[in-house]
């Protein structure tokens, strides 16, 4: 297989292994369950990156991949893609990129809100401390890394560079 279609390959799965992991660290995780119970504003556990997004971002997420691996896995896999692979692989691997960015900051604003109801809960007497929560930055460097593989792929297509 040529290093191209290897590269792009790699780029998904380093993406997909970050996806599962958890979007937020805290020591307060045991007590959500119990917080949620007794107020639905608190989330029942911390979910993983992929259960944090939206349906239609997991539908687009996998029809994605998909498009990836076939133009990875398209005959002859001796060869290097065709340039116009490599600029779609490009386009995705930017795209997807951008909105892991994105989902980064919103999960950094998901840990700020989930710490001041701690806070609160704490303040009212229903745990002994305020948990403190932080965005868990190993998935998301996976999937950054994942996506910026997926693209260096496409542009090794696109310039030729790799004749492999």
């Amino acid at each position: 297989m040529h290093r191209t279609r290897l590269l792009a390959i790699f780029g998904i799965v380093v993406g997909v292994v970050g996806l599962f992991l958890t979007s937020l660290n805290t020591d307060g995780e045991a007590t959500l369950p119990a917080l949620n119970q007794a107020n639905p504003d608190f989330p029942d556990g911390i979910p993983t990156i992929w259960g944090g997004l939206d349906g239609w971002a997991q539908i687009a997420l996998v029809a994605l991949i998909v498009i990836v691996l076939a133009l990875a896995l398209r005959p002859v896999v001796q060869e290097s893609m065709h340039r116009t692979s490599g600029v779609i692989l490009i386009v995705i691997g930017i795209a997807l990129f951008a909105y892991a960015v994105v989902k980064w900051i919103d999960a950094s604003d998901k840990a700020d809100t989930l710490q001041e109801a701690f806070a609160g809960a704490a303040g009212a007497g229903a745990i002994p401390v305020a948990f403190e929560v932080s965005t868990a930055p190993l998935g998301y460097v996976l999937l950054l890394a994942g996506t910026a593989v997926v693209a260096v792929a496409g542009l090794l297509a696109v310039r030729g560079a790799d004749k492999g």
